[in-house]
């Protein structure tokens, strides 16, 4: 791990700061009528859409599952898995079939009983080929008995039952899969995966809010940059003494501007949670507040760990010029990443993406044997003359899309178009769009270079490798595809890709897992850049709230607990 400024702040460590109240008031100034026990939260990503099969960012991630409920969940300290919807399961000696078995009284939030038909619905719904259907490759696709087919029979108007699906009773039934079941269960505890309210679905499809989650959607004052939740009274979930779930009232989630705006009104007192401190800011923020922690409680924490998450940029593989690979290549060599972590993110990063798209934060999976870039400019000068551009000549000037919201986003570009220009005189021009824009954008292909970044979507070197997969992509390329957004497409790593997705054991699947990162790197479809280690400020009267490597945050058991000064003496 790299040093950096507060690199006294272990894994499991942080460094206590200064202190503010929350004034409970919506900053919308609606009147939200969420309780007294209120969590407020700042993100920078607007969301497009928060309905599970469109979600494409960690934010729209966040809202979505305290709306919605899957099958499974994830236990927010250790990311083991932990019952859901489904009570229990079984799976079957040959591990092909996986048996479940819903809660008694289940109710989604319109107050209708969730029975194994929605679960069905909702499986079928993922299966059918639609636009807005971004996750039928993430849950069904190679993976349950009769999906592929299903998919396709639904691209043409055709009507059938979803044969790996069989319902037992209201209560009961299994699910045949094609391979190992390990990786599927873990990808039913993502959102992605919630069930959907048919009766719901049917008067609103993707606009409905109806889940069967801890908070529901005030849709009265919520907006797209103002999300409020309140407390589901169906909600199954108990503690261990039988108390209702969740403890407090509400959760609301402000969109931002900037980390810097976030920044502020955390400092302000009106959030109590912040994903990320802006790097720029960290040095300060630390020395204006360190004082105030010595003779009074602690009021918020400045939380520092690595994550599952890799910061990278992807390039147009499909046209010119880099449709050449040589090109690519030689802007991977020309990059320092270490300046660009000491530099302008003042060493807020877990290590430079020297190897793969894989952070190095899987014990198992061995991601120090892939051989990635590193700055050395001899060969990336040797590749950019091979590619036929000498000392840059006859390279027109190209395009950078960054989103915007996060300002190290512009800060890092700006440092890339720098280097590029004084290593292998290259010119980049870049701009900063919407998180929405910049993502259409990147669909249609129009750009030379986007930003991009991944937090993993279940705990395995999978989620990230499958950004890459190209067995969705279709001829037409004006159709969307995800998360493969740019319509990669290499038969040696789809093959060793599927082998690993295939794997009956953790083990031999990152076997696999590693010739596919191999063969991607030495493509290199993407410009790796830094693995993440995100630093955060919480407050320290949410208890029982745990932050966690894939950013997967559980509000249910939080509990608020404002505290008194100390008295002086």
């Amino acid at each position: 791990m790299r040093i950096s400024l507060l690199s006294s702040i272990s894994l499991a460590s942080a460094l206590f700061l200064g202190s503010c109240k929350s004034d409970g008031k919506s900053s919308e100034g609606s009147e939200f009528k969420g309780g007294d026990k209120v969590v407020r939260i700042a993100e920078v990503i607007t969301p497009v859409s928060i309905f599970p099969h469109r979600i494409t960012n960690v934010v729209e991630g966040l809202i979505a599952s305290q709306i919605h409920e899957g099958l499974v969940r994830i236990n927010p300290k250790d990311l083991t898995l932990t019952p859901g919807l489904a009570e229990k399961w079984e799976i079957s000696a040959d591990a092909k079939t996986i048996t479940f078995h819903l809660r008694k009284g289940l109710k989604f939030q319109n107050n209708e009983e969730i029975t194994s038909k929605d679960v069905k619905f909702t499986f079928e719904l993922l299966c059918t080929e639609r636009v807005g259907n971004l996750h039928f490759q993430t849950v069904c696709k190679d993976r349950i008995v009769g999906a592929n087919e299903y998919y396709l029979g639904s691209a043409k108007g055709q009507n059938a039952d979803l044969k790996g699906f069989k319902i037992i009773d209201d209560l009961n039934f299994s699910i045949e899969l094609l391979n190992s079941p390990n990786i599927f269960l873990e990808i039913l505890a993502n959102p992605v995966a919630a069930i959907i309210s048919e009766e719901a679905y049917k008067i609103k499809k993707e606009d409905s809010f109806v889940g069967a989650g801890p908070f529901i959607l005030d849709e009265k004052t919520s907006t797209k940059t103002h999300y409020a939740l309140y407390k589901n009274s169906n909600y199954y979930g108990k503690d261990k003494d039988g108390k209702s779930l969740p403890y407090i009232d509400s959760v609301i989630v402000d969109i931002v501007s900037s980390t810097e705006v976030a920044l502020q009104r955390f400092q302000n007192g009106n959030v109590d949670f912040i994903g990320s401190v802006p790097s720029n800011q960290l040095k300060q923020v630390v020395e204006e507040n360190i004082k105030s922690f010595k003779g009074s409680p602690p009021v918020f924490i400045l939380d520092q760990r690595p994550e599952m998450g890799t910061s990278y940029y992807v390039f147009n593989i499909n046209r010119a010029p880099f449709n050449n690979v040589k090109l690519r290549q030689a802007i991977n060599y020309g990059i320092d990443r270490g300046k660009i972590i000491d530099r302008i993110l003042n060493g807020q990063a877990y290590g430079p993406a020297i190897n793969g798209i894989v952070p190095p934060t899987f014990e198992f999976y061995k991601s120090y044997t892939v051989k990635g870039y590193d700055i050395d400019l001899v060969k990336a000068k040797k590749l950019l003359a091979e590619a036929g551009y000498p000392d840059g000549k006859g390279l027109n000037e190209i395009q950078l899309i960054v989103n915007s919201g996060n300002s190290r986003n512009n800060t890092v570009a700006a440092e890339i178009q720098k280097q590029l220009k004084n290593n292998l005189n290259i010119n980049i021009t870049f701009e900063s769009l919407p998180n929405p824009e910049k993502f259409e954008l990147q669909q249609q292909g129009k750009g030379d270079i986007f930003r991009d970044g991944w937090v993993a979507d279940y705990p395995s070197p999978e989620s990230f490798l499958s950004i890459f997969y190209g067995g969705a992509i279709t001829p037409d390329m004006t159709k969307m595809t995800y998360p493969n957004t740019i319509k990669y497409k290499n038969a040696e790593y789809d093959k060793y890709y599927k082998m690993g997705s295939d794997a009956v054991d953790r083990d031999s699947a990152a076997v696999n897992f590693l010739k596919a990162e191999q063969i991607l790197m030495d493509d290199a479809p993407l410009l790796a850049l830094w693995y993440e280690s995100n630093c955060r400020l919480i407050k320290t009267r949410l208890k029982n709230f745990h932050v966690n490597p894939i950013r997967y945050f559980d509000f249910t058991q939080v509990i608020i607990e404002d505290q008194k000064p100390a008295e002086k003496k």
